[in-house]
């Protein structure tokens, strides 16, 4: 996970107990990431004052302008109920556009690729790394199963090593190496390249890079079936 998800999830209350723990240690050890806390802060602080003091002058507006012999009490704090609703709606608004929805975009469009590439069946007594490795993918044990492809020998790795690796990568939130590992196989155009191509997308999603993401999106459109209806209504979104 980068520096801008840990904000994003500290701000939106969201940090696991294990983001919580980078994200303390980032603010002893990381001046940069310090300050960029602490603005974001003072910034989101300043925005919700500024909405506080709207409702406060918007409450006193209506007070004033209604014609409170002519009201019941229960009216009176009906209207003011409804002002105060209003305005936290127009808040909440406000956050919503503030706070890009590229996290969201992400993970409603994120699922980790199936093992499709080797088979695994309980008569299978063979106990070999490669075994090792999709066992561990398959459990969700992502970085036994780094290391486990890691330790598969050059001459015996087959082409889908690298983008299962990837897939592994991700399931740690290493959007880092698992992008260059995607590259890579897009490059040398050797299998799950159009799956690849969709994962980069995601990747530039969730690193709030809009144009790259919709330049992954134009090509697998153009040039593959691969999820293309999902990329189609996704390049509508961030359009």
């Amino acid at each position: 996970m980068n520096k801008q998800d840990l904000l994003y999830h500290y701000f939106s209350n969201s940090l696991t107990p294990e983001q919580e723990t980078v994200f303390q240690n980032l603010l002893k050890t990381d001046t940069e990431f310090k300050a960029q806390f602490e603005f974001e802060k003072h910034l989101k602080k300043a925005i919700k004052s500024h909405e506080n003091d709207r409702l406060k002058s918007k409450l006193q507006e209506i007070e004033s302008e209604i014609n409170l012999p002519k009201l019941s009490i229960f009216n009176y704090r009906n209207m003011a109920i409804a002002a105060s609703i209003a305005l936290l709606v127009g808040w909440f608004g406000y956050n919503s556009l503030f706070d890009t929805n590229y996290n969201n975009l992400y993970n409603t469009n994120f699922s980790a690729y199936p093992n499709t590439a080797y088979t695994i069946t309980r008569s299978d007594d063979e106990n070999s790394v490669e075994r090792k490795a999709f066992v561990a993918y398959e459990t969700k044990n992502y970085i036994i199963a780094i290391e486990m492809f890691d330790a598969i020998p050059e001459s015996t790795k087959n082409s889908y090593v690298s983008f299962y690796k990837a897939q592994a990568y991700l399931g740690i939130e290493n959007t880092e190496i698992a992008k260059a590992l995607f590259e890579q196989i897009v490059q040398e155009n050797d299998g799950f390249v159009a799956e690849s191509i969709w994962y980069l997308a995601l990747i530039a999603i969730k690193d709030h890079e809009k144009n790259q993401a919709k330049t992954y999106l134009e090509n697998l459109i153009s040039n593959h079936t691969y999820n293309k209806e999902k990329a189609q209504k996704l390049l509508k979104d961030l359009r």
